[in-house]
C-alpha cells in the first residue's frame, strides 16, 4: 500500500479558522464589526503561522502544539463573542471536531485523485475551495435555518460531553497514524469516518439543546398568553360589577335629589358624583375586547396615580382574535405601567395610547415616560426587564403572524412601542 502525504498544516489551519467563524456567528460580537474583523484577521494569521511552523515537530511536541491551537480557538471565541466560559468550551469542541472532519475529508479526496501531488498546485486549491465551501456552506445554512430567539442553555454537562467527545474523536482518529507511522488511504478512511461520527453526535446533542430552548420559549409565550386571557376574563367581570355599581349610584343620586336639606343634598351629590367619575373609566372604542382591556388598565392607572390618555379606533382591530388583542395590547400596557411605576415623580407617570389607520396599515402606538435610557439587545428587544423579556417576544410573534412588525424606540425620555399591522377591511 502506497504511502501518502499528510494533511498540509495550512489546510488544517484554514479548517480550524472556518469552523471557529461558523460557530462564532451563533452569538453577538462583543465589539464593533471593524474591531471584530481586525481581531479575527490577526488571530487567523497567528494561528496559521503557528501550525505551519510546528508541522514537523517530534511526536512528543505534536500533542502540546495541538492543545495550543485548540486553546487559541477557545480564547478567540470567548474574547470576541458574547459567550461565557462554558459556552465557549462547547462551541470550541464542536468547531475542533468539524475542522478535523473537513481537513480529513478534503485531503482524502485529494489523495484519491492525486496520490503524490502537493497541496499548493491549482487543481489541489480548487478542490480545497470546493470541499470546504460545500461543507462549511451547508453547515452554515443548517445552523442559520433554524435560529430561535431564546439563548441555548448550555449546561456544564453538555459542555463536558462535547469536550469528551472532541478528545475521543481526536484520540481515535489519530491512533491509526501513530500505530501505522505512515499515512495510507485506509488510515484516512478510518480518520474521516471517526470525525464524521463525532460531528454527527455533537450535532444531535446540539439539536437536543435547541429543542429544549425552543420548548422553554414556547412555554413562556404560552404562559404569557394564558395570563393575558385570564386578565381579560377578570377585567370583564370587574366591568360587570362596575356597571352594576354605576347604576346603583345613579339611583342613590336620584334619592339624594329628593332630600329637602339643600346643604346635605349638595354634599351628598358631590361625593356621589366623584365616585361615579372614578368608576366611569370604561372606554368605548368599537371593539369590546379592547374596551375591556383599556377600562381595566384605566382603573389600574387611577389607583396608582398614572395618567393614561387613549385615542383608539377599536374597529380597526376587529380582524384580530381575542387572544391576539390581549397579547398585543395587554402586554404593551403591562410593560408601560410597570415602567412608569418606577418613576418617583407622580407627574412623570405618563402613558399615551393611540390606535389608528395609516396608509393601509393599522398603527398601535404605546408611549410611556421613561427617564432611564432603554438599551436594545441583538434581538431588537430591551435588555431591561421592565420593558420586555418573553412578553415582548410574544407581541412580536403575534404581530408577525399577521404580517406585521414590532419596533421599539427610546428618545428624549420617552419609550415607544409600535405595532404595525396590514389593515383588513371587513366585508
Amino acid at each position: 500500500m502506497s504511502v501518502l502525504p499528510d494533511v498540509p498544516r495550512l489546510y488544517t489551519a484554514l479548517a480550524e479558522i472556518l469552523a471557529a467563524l461558523l460557530y462564532a456567528q451563533a452569538r453577538p460580537s462583543r465589539t464593533a464589526k471593524p474591531v471584530y474583523w481586525g481581531i479575527t484577521a490577526v488571530w487567523a494569521i497567528l494561528l496559521a503561522v503557528f501550525l505551519h511552523l510546528t508541522g514537523h515537530v517530534p511526536l512528543a511536541w505534536w500533542v502540546p502544539c495541538m492543545v495550543t491551537a485548540i486553546a487559541a480557538m477557545y480564547l478567540y471565541l470567548w474574547a470576541t463573542r458574547e459567550m461565557n466560559l462554558r459556552e465557549a468550551g462547547y462551541s470550541c469542541a464542536r468547531a475542533f471536531v468539524l475542522a478535523e472532519l473537513a481537513a480529513s475529508l478534503e485531503w482524502q479526496l485529494h489523495c484519491w485523485l492525486w496520490p503524490q501531488r502537493g497541496g499548493g498546485e491549482i487543481p489541489a486549491l480548487l478542490l480545497l475551495a470546493a470541499v470546504y465551501g460545500a461543507l462549511y456552506g451547508g453547515l452554515y445554512w443548517l445552523e442559520c435555518r433554524r435560529v430561535i430567539a431564546a439563548r441555548l442553555n448550555v449546561t456544564a454537562a453538555a459542555t463536558l460531553m462535547a469536550v469528551v467527545m472532541a478528545l475521543t474523536v481526536f484520540a481515535v482518529s489519530n491512533l491509526s497514524f501513530i500505530a501505522a507511522a505512515q499515512a495510507t488511504m485506509s488510515v484516512y478512511y478510518i480518520r474521516t469516518l471517526v470525525d464524521f461520527a463525532g460531528v454527527l453526535i455533537l450535532s444531535v446533542q446540539h439539536e437536543q439543546l435547541r429543542e429544549t430552548a425552543l420548548h422553554s420559549e414556547l412555554s413562556a409565550m404560552d404562559a404569557v398568553l394564558h395570563r393575558q386571557y385570564e386578565q381579560y376574563r377578570q377585567s370583564k367581570e370587574n366591568i360587570r360589577l362596575i356597571n352594576r355599581r354605576y347604576h346603583e349610584l345613579k339611583m342613590q343620586i336620584a334619592a339624594i335629589r329628593a332630600e329637602r336639606d339643600q346643604a346635605k343634598q349638595n354634599a351628598a351629590l358631590a361625593e356621589m358624583e366623584s365616585d361615579i367619575r372614578r368608576y366611569e373609566a370604561e372606554n368605548k372604542t368599537g371593539n369590546p375586547v379592547l374596551d375591556t382591556l383599556l377600562t381595566a388598565k384605566s382603573l389600574y392607572c387611577q389607583q396608582h396615580g398614572i395618567n393614561m390618555t387613549c385615542v383608539a379606533d377599536g374597529t380597526l382591530l376587529n380582524f384580530l382574535t381575542t387572544g391576539e388583542i390581549c397579547t398585543i395590547v395587554g402586554t404593551a400596557l403591562d410593560n408601560a405601567t410597570e415602567s412608569v411605576l418606577t418613576e418617583q415623580d407622580p407627574e412623570k407617570r405618563l402613558i399615551r395610547v393611540a390606535i389608528y389607520a395609516q396608509n393601509g396599515f393599522v398603527m398601535l402606538r404605546f408611549e410611556n415616560y421613561c427617564t432611564q435610557p432603554v438599551e436594545l439587545g441583538p434581538d431588537g428587544l430591551p435588555r431591561r426587564s421592565s420593558h420586555g423579556g418573553y412578553d415582548l417576544k410574544s407581541v412580536r410573534a403575534a404581530a408577525e403572524a399577521r404580517g406585521g412588525t414590532l419596533t421599539l424606540h427610546w428618545e428624549n425620555e420617552w419609550f415607544t412601542l409600535r405595532v404595525l399591522l396590514p389593515q383588513k377591511n371587513e366585508l
